[in-house]
């Protein structure tokens, strides 16, 4: 699954943030209260899974800064699932570089 959202991290990411403002999507499309109700947790729980599937890569994948990262999840929700998905191949590399402090 990770390498499919990593293959298509640019369609991933305007896809997570489109979701991430479904409850303004919903008031803009002026549904009816169960259906917005409906449509927002639908959309959130398809952002839990996807933050998930970005925590669980985090955890299991050697990256510099792992600590760090993993916090940033959990500070920073709408923010840094995205810029892990740009920054996990550099992250990767900088781990396995044998000059490393």
């Amino acid at each position: 699954m990770i390498g499919w959202i990593l293959k298509y991290k640019l369609l991933v990411s305007i896809l997570f943030y489109l979701l991430w403002g479904a409850s303004f999507f919903a008031t803009v499309l002026d549904l009816g209260e169960n259906a917005t109700e409906i449509f927002v947790w639908t959309c959130n729980i398809i952002l839990f899974i996807f933050w998930l599937i970005i925590l669980i890569d985090m955890i299991q994948v050697q990256i510099k800064n792992k600590i760090f990262w993993i916090l940033s999840m959990f500070l920073l929700p709408f923010f840094a699932p995205v810029v892990y998905l740009f920054r996990r191949k550099n992250l990767i590399h900088l781990e396995n570089n044998k000059f490393k402090s």
